[in-house]
């Protein structure tokens, strides 16, 4: 283990990175550049003052990475960079709440990691800092800053869990992970259209006009296999992004930490403290409501606040393997209190404002062509579906410790908060509401985004207590 106070440097692939970086954004007036000297002088002395201007950045940003640097102190860690404009920050280590060690395809290659160290400023977008270093500095760093330099976390691990190849199968089919695949379909059908059209000439409009001679009957059958296709396509391309994702997938826990590892390509390795976790997120598609299982997020400040990153708990687990995860890992979390669900005379509530826009849309189709009505019909049923579930997945709940919030249509999330993490409750209602003594509930969460709000709806007006006496 290194000494404590003495500076430390990024790993040289952070200096090839930020070469990168600038580089690009450099692309556009290097182009312009060259066109102009190519028209006043000749070539190879417009290659001479390229070469040049990429030396200078090259340069600048040599002398960037020398002046980035890092020193770990007893209690804290500082951290100064920038040439013209310096910044200097120093964080207590009692005050990092996520420690993230990831490595890309390349710093595996030239075996480094990438640290990222995130506090409990709510204010802070991203990490507040970021250090590429050696593998083995990047974990005994994080061993440090969690105040855990006595165990080593690979081998001190209790209550241990897994993932498996079936189940992240299972995942791909029933989660929202199916519309990544769909995605990834579409973004490739635009490169094809984009970069290979020179080389395969598709006529699409051939293939429609042959469609448009057939029968009614065949059309519909042409098209349900086409469907057919393209889902399988998605679900293809839904699985293998989950497996490459979350490849040997590892949740377990110590006396004081929680530590996340998963990935192939790109390797996650999260740790934090279990005390300064705020608040749990248990989500569910419509699939995974019919089929009983679930995925596990946190609520904990520099926890998925990355963009494309969630603060994943566990991708997907039955309800037994839920119960036990909660239990063994984090136990206070556990809600005991009452839970209030909407009455029933509420019902008509969910779908009023649903039927509303329904009529809405069925006029504007009557006036264009009365039979469009018809076809109005699905998404008539598809609005009283999603009104029927908002209803019966609404609940609220409150004790002195925790928040119970459960919500949603297609997509369920019930969470479970720390009454300390809350910034503010706030009781809405209308006149009707109000006739009827019920009222809606918003609580503004301390969280890595900016005012994250929870909402419940149409519940009588006198179930909270008050939180912050």
């Amino acid at each position: 283990m290194k000494k404590l106070n003495k500076i430390e440097r990024n790993h040289i692939l952070r200096l090839f990175y930020d070469f990168i970086n600038t580089a690009k954004n450099f692309i556009p007036l290097t182009i312009i550049l060259m066109g102009f000297l190519l028209t006043k002088v000749k070539l190879i002395k417009s290659i001479f003052i390229l070469s040049i201007l990429i030396i200078f950045i090259l340069l600048c940003e040599l002398l960037a990475w020398k002046k980035n640097f890092f020193i770990v102190k007893t209690n804290s860690i500082y951290h100064e960079e920038g040439v013209f404009s310096i910044k200097k920050i120093e964080i207590p280590l009692d005050r990092i709440n996520t420690i993230d060690i990831s490595q890309k395809l390349l710093e595996r290659i030239f075996k480094a990691a990438t640290i990222k160290i995130d506090t409990g400023d709510s204010s802070t977008r991203g990490s507040e800092l970021k250090f590429t270093l050696n593998k083995n500095r990047a974990e005994s760093l994080r061993n440090i800053l969690l105040k855990n330099q006595e165990c080593d976390s690979q081998k001190t691990h209790h209550n241990q869990y897994t993932i498996d190849t079936k189940h992240l199968f299972i995942y791909s089919l029933i989660s929202n992970s199916l519309f990544k695949g769909l995605g990834m379909l579409f973004v490739a059908q635009q490169f094809f259209q984009d970069y290979l059209k020179s080389f395969i000439n598709l006529n699409t409009s051939k293939y429609i006009n042959e469609l448009e001679k057939n029968n009614i009957y065949s059309s519909i059958m042409i098209i349900i296999f086409l469907l057919f296709i393209l889902i399988f396509v998605s679900i293809f391309l839904s699985i293998i992004y989950n497996i490459v994702k979350y490849y040997n997938f590892k949740l377990w826990t110590d006396y004081k930490n929680i530590y996340v590892n998963y990935g192939i390509t790109n390797r996650k390795n999260y740790s934090f403290d279990k005390t300064k976790i705020k608040g749990i997120h248990i989500k569910q598609s419509i699939l995974m409501q019919h089929f009983k299982f679930f995925t596990l997020e946190i609520e904990n400040i520099g926890y998925g606040d990355e963009k494309g990153e969630k603060a994943i708990l566990y991708p997907i687990c039955s309800d037994y393997l839920k119960k036990d995860i909660l239990k063994n890992i984090l136990g206070e979390f556990k809600y005991t209190g009452e839970v209030t669900r909407p009455e029933n005379h509420t019902y008509f509530r969910f779908l009023c404002k649903k039927f509303i826009l329904w009529i809405i849309i069925a006029v504007i189709c009557f006036f264009i062509k009365a039979v469009f009505v018809l076809p109005s019909l699905i998404l008539l049923l598809f609005l009283f579906i999603m009104g029927h579930l908002e209803f019966k997945n609404t609940a609220f709940g409150m004790n002195e410790n925790i928040l119970y919030m459960c919500h949603g249509s297609f997509n369920k999330t019930q969470s479970l908060v720390k009454i300390k993490a809350l910034q503010s409750l706030t009781l809405s209602h209308s006149y009707f509401q109000h006739n009827k003594g019920i009222c809606n509930y918003s609580v503004v969460l301390q969280s890595s985004t900016l005012g994250k709000t929870l909402r419940v709806k149409n519940l009588k007006n006198n179930i909270a207590k008050e939180p912050f006496n």
